[in-house]
């Protein structure tokens, strides 16, 4: 990796959302831009000044107040890519969170814009969030290291983004409601009924799997779509990985079952982002699934 030309031109970036803090060492090229996270009355860099624990006990303690997010500051933003400037970096590839989820990508290509004639910025809108979005940014550096140039890295992105998953079990919708009305209809009834649901989401959008009385059922309807999602796909492309929001006890409860049924073996789960559990709310489980380019 050292050795690459490209590495040294152009800089790899992604949003926290990421899930890259519980896999990256401090000595990682790749940079995090952090969305906040305002809670009582004070605002959070995502995965730095609050922790994924932090965020569960909070929303243990404080079930009925409301938790809003934002992209990452633009003025701080904007230092990051002179800085970046300022240390030779010609380019630079940010892989964020979906436009769906959140303003971010916009934020940054409007930056884009504006230091266009000082660094050369491509926004990957990666059109999902967790494992899924971080492995964008690994990608990108891996390619480099290869001394692919950013044009073809940014190629080899656009083309990955129709082959991620995400399969997620919620105890509530009602978390979900407040990211623009993402998946309004129905959530109030449906917790009303105090019924659990399983959701996919992808390039496409969100979509309602199932709706189920109890969290044995919601680990079998998770897994079952797992199961019909990489049925007819070869094992040794995919790249599963599992998280959650809250108590692990139930993220272990799902993978030895996955294991018994399926005999997929998922180490254990990484907490999301406070950033993507906000919206999870707690006790949610979750499987990002990519099936890896092949060229």
């Amino acid at each position: 990796m050292a050795g690459s030309y490209s590495l040294y031109r152009c800089a790899v970036l992604s949003t926290s959302t990421g899930m890259l803090d519980s896999v990256l060492d401090r000595n990682s090229p790749i940079d995090i831009l952090r969305l906040s996270v305002q809670m009582g009355g004070e605002k959070y860099a995502d995965g730095l000044d609050l922790k994924a624990e932090e965020l569960s006990d909070w929303l243990r303690s404080h079930p009925k107040e409301v938790i809003t997010t934002s992209p990452p500051d633009k003025e701080s933003l904007r230092k990051t890519f002179y800085y970046l400037k300022s240390q030779g970096y010609h380019e630079a590839i940010v892989t964020t969170i979906s436009s769906r989820l959140s303003d971010t990508a916009e934020l940054i290509r409007q930056l884009a814009e504006e230091m266009a004639n000082d660094l050369k910025i491509h926004v990957i809108d990666t059109g999902t969030t967790a494992m899924p979005e971080g492995f964008f940014a690994l990608e990108a550096i891996r390619l480099l290291s290869l001394g692919k140039t950013s044009a073809e890295v940014v190629d080899y992105l656009e083309r990955l983004k129709p082959r991620c998953e995400i399969l997620l079990a919620v105890q509530s919708l009602t978390p979900l409601t407040r990211n623009n009305g993402l998946l309004r209809m129905g959530a109030a009834f449906n917790d009303w009924l105090g019924l659990k649901t399983v959701l996919r989401f992808n390039e496409k959008g969100i979509s309602h799997l199932a709706s189920i009385q109890n969290n044995d059922q919601m680990i079998d309807r998770l897994i079952e779509a797992l199961m019909v999602i990489t049925a007819d796909k070869n094992p040794t492309h995919l790249v599963i990985s599992g998280g959650y929001c809250g108590d692990g006890a139930l993220y272990n409860q799902f993978a030895c079952k996955l294991n018994k049924k399926t005999g997929l073996h998922l180490e254990s789960g990484i907490p999301v982002s406070p950033a993507v559990g906000v919206y999870t709310g707690l006790d949610a489980i979750g499987i990002g699934i990519v099936e890896k380019i092949q060229d």
